[in-house]
């Protein structure tokens, strides 16, 4: 005597494939919008000055501030003062206590400017602030460039 019947096909096992093309699609939209941030920081082309001591860390986030060669700060693509930079810093303080501070001066502008550039970012309470630099060419002496 047989239980099974001659007129239902048997299927072999069935893989969620819906569940997996929908975490792909995530992933994919997660890397293409991380990527396209961290391309953002990059926009405003400075030479970087190089330096052998210091060490390349990347943290998660960062707030990136360039400082072109003729003094003209910037964050991505936007222009800012020094007292818009500050305030915009304190905002930023506030909603991201922990973000870390990347100034990318061009090796041309002046130091005064960086400075600046440095105690306002203290003054709006970020205390992760560092110099972005550049691994020198090798066979390139200090006074040239």
């Amino acid at each position: 005597m047989s239980f099974t019947t001659s007129t239902r096909p048997r299927g072999g096992p069935a893989l969620p494939f819906a569940g997996m093309v929908d975490v792909l699609f995530l992933l994919l939209i997660f890397f293409m919008t991380t990527s396209v941030f961290r391309e953002q920081d990059q926009q405003i082309a400075v030479s970087l000055p190089a330096t052998d001591a210091g060490s390349a860390t990347t943290m998660a986030t960062q707030i990136v501030i360039t400082i072109t060669e003729d003094d003209q700060i910037y964050i991505g693509e936007k222009h800012y003062t020094p007292q818009q930079l500050h305030r915009t810093l304190k905002q930023l303080a506030v909603q991201f206590p922990n973000e870390s501070v990347v100034i990318r001066g061009d090796r041309d502008s002046r130091l005064d400017t960086a400075v600046g550039v440095m105690d306002i970012a203290y003054a709006a309470k970020l205390t992760s602030v560092s110099i972005g630099t550049r691994r020198p060419r090798p066979n390139r002496g200090l006074g040239d460039r």
